[in-house]
């Protein structure tokens, strides 16, 4: 048996591991929108943007808890969801029967999606056990952007930078 066989976690860890080595950092900012605009600046310019990432550093997982969540609530976010499910059913099922009566099917495709996540949402919200009583939301962020070009690429893109304008350390 083969004992050199790998998972696909580990083969993809490997594989990012040594195409970082093959990368430079031409400069690092402290927001997304300044590294995107920077390699928007070499694309204009015709320069191979294949080559060229934007790394987060320092990655942050921040929960932001927006208010309490009972069963009500929780049936309630349910509805809406089931609601838009519903609609969503029933505008395929008018395409498929264009001679049923519009909104009858409509008011059908909303009113039984809305029962039915309503349901489905107190259900779940009840299996939690009063673990999870709050409603969140999830966002990953960076402290601050790095600009990465291939080894091969990193003289051209310091010159093409200087050309348009950008003085990069």
């Amino acid at each position: 048996m083969n004992e050199n066989i790998t998972t696909g976690a580990s083969a993809t860890a490997r594989a990012a591991e040594q195409s970082a080595v093959d990368y430079r950092t031409i400069t690092e900012v402290s927001d997304y929108r300044r590294a995107e605009r920077l390699v928007d600046v070499l694309s204009d310019a015709g320069f191979p943007v294949e080559n060229v990432r934007i790394v987060g550093v320092n990655l942050e997982s921040v929960e932001q808890v927006t208010g309490r969540l009972t069963t009500g609530k929780a049936a309630l976010y349910g509805a809406a969801g089931g609601a838009s499910w519903g609609l969503f059913f029933s505008f395929f099922f008018i395409l498929f029967a264009p001679a049923v009566v519009l909104w009858q099917v409509l008011l059908f495709g909303l009113a039984c999606g809305a029962v039915l996540g309503a349901i489905m949402g107190a259900i779940s919200h009840g299996f939690t056990g009063g673990r999870r009583d709050f409603a969140s939301v999830r966002a990953t962020t960076a402290n601050s952007y790095e600009v990465q070009v291939r080894r091969a690429f990193v003289n051209e893109a310091y010159a093409t930078l200087a050309q348009a304008g950008y003085s990069v350390s």
